[in-house]
């Protein structure tokens, strides 16, 4: 399990060089084969946002993916998906969709080490697998209009936001102590991680529904009525057993 957040974070970091790397280059001939990869990049990184989005209830707009400048003028390889109603989005919604990109970039990455180390194949689909990676370096990295999506999603409602992060927190540890699939046998170490993430989202919705059930028998207990009770009152025993015509003082009683 933490072999995943390693992972996460060397990809990260990888994706942070790698991009500074892509804008500092100008050798013609690199430069033109870069600007390839960052539109093979820009695309994994937005069918990621659509599919994660999709996955978690976010309602998605248009999925655009431009190798050229709005102006077209320059290549400058960019893309978008819409959403039409960000402001229904909780908090766990946004970080999830914002930072998809980097997940599915790193299962990407894992499975192509696993093709170049552990399946034997020819040398040119090692080749193309490499050449793959540098585009997963290029697009993986979360853009700055994602993170501050993340940063007004928060806003919003902090209180409801933090509750979803010890939950995310608690289903983590969970899944990491008591759940162990290595039993299991899958052909390659990637599915792993994936399950791992899988089985998280599993565990975080399963403690969502059980506090959401004690907190509606809470508040169901709080707030009933008992009408056995209020009928011991003295008011509930005056209104039942009162004769039908009531003086005007005893009725203001």
């Amino acid at each position: 399990m933490l072999d995943l957040f390693f992972w996460l974070f060397f990809m990260l970091l990888v994706s942070i060089a790698v991009k500074y790397w892509y804008r500092r280059t100008h050798t013609p001939g690199l430069k033109a084969f870069l600007h390839v990869l960052a539109f093979l990049g820009v695309l994994v990184h937005e069918v990621a946002h659509y599919a994660f989005n999709n996955l978690f209830g976010v309602k998605t707009g248009r999925i655009k993916v431009k190798y050229r400048s709005e102006d077209k003028m320059r290549v400058a390889p960019h893309g978008s998906v819409g959403l039409p109603e960000f402001e229904r989005n909780s908090f766990l919604q946004t970080f999830v969709g914002s930072v998809a990109p980097l997940f599915v970039s790193t299962f990407l990455f894992l499975f192509c080490l696993d093709v170049i180390f552990n399946v034997e194949t020819e040398a040119w689909v090692n080749i193309v697998a490499i050449v793959f990676c540098v585009s997963l370096f290029i697009g993986s990295e979360p853009s700055g209009q994602d993170m501050k999506l993340i940063g007004k999603t928060f806003k919003r409602d902090p209180k409801y936001s933090v509750f979803q992060i010890v939950l995310v927190v608690a289903s983590g540890l969970i899944v990491w102590l008591f759940v162990d699939l290595y039993f299991i046998y899958l052909p390659f170490e990637v599915l792993y991680y994936i399950e791992y993430f899988l089985f998280v989202i599993l565990v975080y919705f399963i403690l969502k529904i059980t506090f959401w059930i004690i907190g509606s028998c809470f508040n169901a207990l709080r707030r009933s009525k008992f009408p056995s009770i209020k009928l011991l009152t003295r008011r509930r025993r005056f209104k039942m057993f009162a004769p039908r015509k009531l003086k005007e003082k005893e009725a203001q009683w």
